[in-house]
């Protein structure tokens, strides 16, 4: 059947000033296949460090109480560090090792006599 990946904001790290500039986003992804929910569920996290050289002065700023998930997960680093992060293929292959399990190596035999 289909997974599905799906992105959340789940921490932002700020700098420790009174402008609130997020140096850090924390995004956890959330993998479901469908055939199977209850069990075929995994999620992993990565964390993205930002460049806060530019301050409040930098090109498209908007200040910490006005940013929103859509907004946060269209920032360019973070969609180019989840681009090259593999959380979407780590939990794809999981989903389908735990789908289709490797035949074992050895097995139990019962003794023959």
């Amino acid at each position: 059947m289909a997974i599905t990946h799906t992105k959340t904001v789940t921490n932002l790290i700020i700098l420790n000033n009174s402008d609130k500039i997020v140096s850090e986003v924390e995004v956890t992804t959330k993998s479901v296949d469908d055939s199977n929910p209850s069990v075929l569920t995994i999620e992993g996290t990565d964390v993205i460090t930002l460049d806060t050289t530019g301050g409040t002065g930098a090109s498209g700023f908007t200040t910490f109480a006005n940013l929103t998930q859509s907004q946060i997960l269209g920032w360019t680093p973070v969609v180019d560090q989840l681009a090259s992060s593999n959380t979407e293929i780590n939990h794809t292959s999981w989903i389908e090792s735990v789908k289709n399990p490797p035949t074992p190596t050895y097995k139990e035999e019962t003794l023959p006599w």
